[in-house]
């Protein structure tokens, strides 16, 4: 994995699949020639629930990670029920983490500098959360800036490009704070998860060029078979038997 897993999110997880007795989508996983394991690029809660539940294996749908033509990757933008200036004051009491004020134009020249760990914006403030020392130090202090509110995200789709135009204002019109961050490569997603340096959860987010498998409701059982070969036989037959449909439009999945 190159990110920890939402507590919050993985105990909800865990309760549907041991309901449902089945796992409806499959892990996303990248292969990289000269790393033996695969890079867990989606579905860290899932990882853990279904661990969790004593299962040795796990349904993953493999990609190509060096292939530029598999995967876009962007980054979400977080919206949290506080406003900028208080989420930036709960911020400078974190070690290690230097909180600015920026003036309007100047939030996507910030995700930009090297030191950048996050923006902070909302219909009335704005700052940047900077950190310097090892990759092993940025990392924490993002964690430990994600902690602030991450029990009360949520993950939202957001321009980067336009960021100006962008705040925090929630869907019940009250005001929020919309927390974007900069862009990574596929390399510091690699590094992140060949050398343990896990992020939080729900900042990368991998759309998959080629077509996500979703919905494949794969029994428990199979995930639960002590030979690897025999689940793959059964997967063959359980695969064989599902009609697969390719949605080419932009697709909203409101029980995800």
């Amino acid at each position: 994995p190159h990110e920890i897993a939402d507590p919050g999110r993985e105990e909800r997880i865990e309760r549907r699949i041991a309901v449902d007795g089945l796992l409806r989508d499959p892990l996303l996983v990248g292969s990289v020639a000269g790393v033996d394991d695969y890079i867990l690029l989606d579905g860290t809660n899932r990882q853990v629930a279904l661990e969790r539940l004593g299962l040795p294996l796990a349904l993953v749908q493999v990609i190509d990670y060096t292939d530029p033509g598999a995967i876009d990757l962007r980054t979400w933008c977080h919206s949290a029920p506080i406003t900028a200036a208080g989420l930036a004051g709960d911020a400078r009491r974190v070690p290690g983490l230097e909180i600015m004020p920026l003036s309007p134009p100047d939030a996507r020249d910030a995700l930009a500098a090297s030191d950048t760990l996050a923006v902070i914006l909302d219909p009335h403030r704005r700052f940047v959360v900077t950190t310097t020392g090892t990759q092993a130090e940025r990392v924490a202090g993002l964690r430990r800036f994600v902690d602030l509110y991450e029990h009360h995200m949520t993950r939202v789709d957001c321009d980067v490009g336009a960021l100006e135009e962008q705040d925090g204002t929630r869907a019940d019109g009250e005001d929020g704070a919309l927390i974007a961050f900069p862009p990574m490569t596929r390399s510091q997603v690699v590094t992140m998860a060949t050398d343990g340096l896990h992020i939080p959860a729900g900042i990368t987010r991998h759309v998959i060029l080629g077509g996500r498998a979703l919905r494949v409701n794969l029994p428990l059982d199979v995930l639960a078979l002590p030979d690897e070969m025999r689940a793959n036989e059964m997967l063959t037959r359980h695969i064989a038997a599902l009609h697969p449909r390719l949605y080419g439009e932009p697709t909203v999945l409101f029980d995800s």
